[in-house]
């Protein structure tokens, strides 16, 4: 099975990454605003000030899943260069998640520049992915 020659901390590190780069590119002073304003989000209430430590941890699992896949793709696939790992990492991110928001927002009547700012964090966080999974194995 290949998860088990995954290199788990290289794993660990690089889905910590992809969790962090969300902490920036979300940021009220990169995306957040427009972000906010594009899904017509407001500043959280009590309840939901309540609520984000869970949604942090699904969000901070969410990325280690990701990590874990893109960690089997890298194997898989044979990559032990940077440079193959940050473009398998951007077909991850387009091909799959930012189809899968261009169609969501399409449906959702979001605009552009949101699908842009919402796929573009995972095509980010993908290709850090990529990087880190390929470089260190």
């Amino acid at each position: 099975m290949v998860l088990q020659h995954l290199n788990w901390l290289a794993v660990a590190v690089s889905g910590l990454a992809y969790f962090m780069i969300g902490a920036v590119w979300f940021n009220q002073n990169v995306f957040g605003t427009a972000w906010m304003k594009g899904h017509n989000i407001s500043g959280p209430t009590e309840e939901e000030k309540k609520k984000m430590p869970m949604m942090m941890l699904v969000t901070f699992l969410c990325c280690m899943v990701a990590a874990v896949c893109m960690g089997y793709f890298i194997h898989a696939l044979g990559i032990t260069n940077w440079m193959m790992g940050a473009k398998i990492g951007l077909i991850a991110g387009c091909g799959f998640a930012g189809v899968a928001i261009a169609l969501n927002h399409m449906y959702t009547r979001k605009s552009l520049g949101l699908t842009i700012i919402d796929a573009g964090y995972h095509v980010a966080g993908l290709v850090v992915c990529g990087v880190i999974l390929s470089a260190w194995h």
